[in-house]
């Protein structure tokens, strides 16, 4: 493995790209911020066309590589991207089968005994470095953390643009947790135009500190140019960048803050899950014009939906699922899902098609 953070094997790799990449020989190079060194894209497709057999390289990054300027080409159909986010629920409780809450539900699951929602669970998120922490020094290590990532890393991917901004924007973003992105309301919050705004949040998602779910419409055109949610890509970085605490989550002032923060915590275990589930899906979330809002939309790809209302509340009422019950009377020609996700530790199926699950049901539920 080459790291191209160590100074001596990066002005290698600049000198000589193809030299550096021909190291390869016969096995595996693994090549760490890929994107620090983006004159090593050519030599690298030069030598995959030599030799197309798989796994002859791994780059890893903080930072897309073929987004990072200077990259002369775009490798289609000589790699595959696969987006890291931070360790989910059941990698961190190391379950030896993969968590694929999707792929269970659609197997129409018994009840069954689950824990309730730890409010520490979704305050330390899944940085493997932060969760060995107390709250306190997990605070700093995020703040070293983006500190850094906005003086050199974005300063080197836009080449000195757009760096000076980048905390403030991954604070407004913290703050909302998951909420529809409004590019006029970002730009006034940073005194910029509207454009620049735009490129501050391509940087952000581009780094992978920013995670988007496009709105859900009955027709795929729609949904570019309905507003997306975002949010970060960890709560435990929200969290830190809001100085929000596990004490403040149950007094008057947090609450709404800590119901915003589980729905992203519950978001981004569905992101993660994406990338080795049984059962392939898109996440997104739906509100129309009428104010009728569901939290989070999982389509899978034989057109099934199952819409999701997140709730950190501990207590049940049949309030909680009546915008699921108007989503699924929206859409009668569809194949539509119902499950509320809360706080509590119960767990039950009404009139067949909804599910009252746990939270921690997405990573503690049957193999």
């Amino acid at each position: 493995m080459l790291t191209l953070d160590d100074d001596d094997t990066r002005r290698l790799a600049q000198a000589d790209p193809a030299a550096f990449v021909d190291r390869v020989g016969a096995g595996l190079l693994v090549i760490d911020e890929a994107q620090r060194v983006p004159e090593l894209v050519l030599p690298l497709k030069a030598s995959v066309d030599r030799d197309r057999r798989p796994g002859r390289f791994l780059l890893t990054g903080s930072a897309d590589l073929l987004k990072v300027k200077g990259v002369a080409d775009s490798l289609a159909g000589r790699a595959e991207t696969v987006e890291m986010l931070p360790l989910s629920q059941g990698e961190l409780a190391r379950r030896n089968k993969p968590t694929d809450f999707v792929a269970w539900l659609r197997a129409e699951p018994e009840p069954d005994a689950y824990l309730p929602l730890d409010g520490r669970t979704v305050m330390r998120g899944g940085f493997p470095e932060p969760i060995r922490r107390t709250e306190a020094r997990a605070r700093a290590w995020f703040a070293s953390y983006i500190a850094r990532l906005a003086d050199h890393d974005a300063a080197e991917l836009q080449q000195g643009g757009y760096a000076d901004k980048l905390e403030s924007l991954l604070r407004l973003v913290a703050s909302q947790g998951q909420a529809e992105l409004v590019t006029a309301k970002v730009a006034r919050y940073l005194g910029v135009a509207e454009s620049t705004a735009d490129a501050y949040l391509r940087l952000a998602t581009d780094m992978r500190l920013v995670v988007r779910f496009p709105a859900w419409t009955r027709s795929p055109r729609n949904r570019v140019v309905r507003r997306p949610k975002v949010c970060l890509t960890d709560t435990g970085l929200a969290a830190a960048l809001t100085r929000f605490t596990t004490a403040l989550a149950d007094s008057p002032g947090g609450h709404e803050y800590y119901g915003s923060l589980v729905e992203q915590f519950v978001a981004l275990e569905l992101a993660k899950q994406r990338a080795w589930t049984d059962c392939p899906f898109d996440l997104y979330h739906f509100r129309d014009r009428d104010g009728l809002e569901v939290d989070l939309i999982a389509e899978t790809f034989d057109g099934a939906l199952i819409g999701i209302e997140v709730k950190s509340t501990r207590t049940l009422s049949p309030r909680l699922w009546a915008g699921l019950t108007a989503f699924r009377d929206r859409f009668p020609d569809r194949s539509v899902t119902g499950v509320l996700l809360y706080g509590g530790d119960s767990a039950a199926t009404l009139h067949g098609w909804l599910h009252v699950l746990p939270i921690t049901a997405l990573w503690q539920h049957p193999a």
